[in-house]
């Protein structure tokens, strides 16, 4: 049976919702290290349900918004809601495996809990301005197969316990000519996710 929500009750909440988008937006691009998020603006937020469908985006690249449940809904694929904690993230880029419109855009996932249970997930999609690969950049005209873009993760633990696991990171930073940089796009979306993540809660 449906629960019939009256309009002002909707409109308040979906209001609140684009508002923590647009907040976790900000952040993303305040604290973006590369050029490619800080000044390009390569990237989005969104926030999904615990069944990994769009509830709210702050539309900046059309070509993200159908990126987000694929990806999320990777996630809970490869980790079912029941193995998923609070204080986990995680992270794919995985074209096949995942939905992301190409290898180097990195989407990050944080689970939201609520009275201890799975109630959505804030995700974060940002260009990464290399990720290996036969050419500096990750994106050459002659690539005839995904491999020739670099590094490819699927549905992999980028966080535990509020804790960014090393061994990811190094990995990642091994496979790209701008280690730094990669990294540190990929924490500030990590702290886009978990703004949004505070504010839903």
């Amino acid at each position: 049976r449906r629960t019939m929500v009256d309009p002002i009750t909707l409109q308040v909440v979906a209001a609140s919702l684009t508002g923590i988008v647009q907040e976790m937006q900000i952040s993303l691009f305040r604290t973006g290290y590369s050029t490619a998020v800080r000044e390009s603006q390569d990237g989005s937020c969104a926030i999904l349900n615990a069944d990994g469908q769009l509830i709210a985006q702050h539309v900046v690249l059309p070509l993200h918004m159908g990126a987000f449940p694929a990806c999320t809904q990777a996630v809970l694929k490869a980790h079912p809601a029941g193995e998923i904690r609070p204080g986990d993230a995680f992270v794919i880029n995985h074209p096949y495996l995942g939905g992301s419109p190409h290898a180097p855009d990195f989407c990050v996932v944080v689970p939201v809990f609520a009275s201890e249970k799975l109630a959505a997930f804030c995700g974060t999609i940002a260009h990464k301005t290399d990720i290996g690969g036969t050419v500096p950049g990750s994106c050459s005209g002659q690539a005839r197969e995904i491999f020739h873009e670099g590094l490819h993760l699927p549905a992999v633990r980028y966080a535990v316990n509020g804790e960014i696991l090393r061994d990811i990171e190094a990995i990642i930073g091994a496979n790209s000519r701008a280690p730094e940089v990669i990294c540190g796009d990929l924490r500030g979306q990590l702290g886009a996710c978990r703004i949004g993540e505070r504010r839903v809660q």
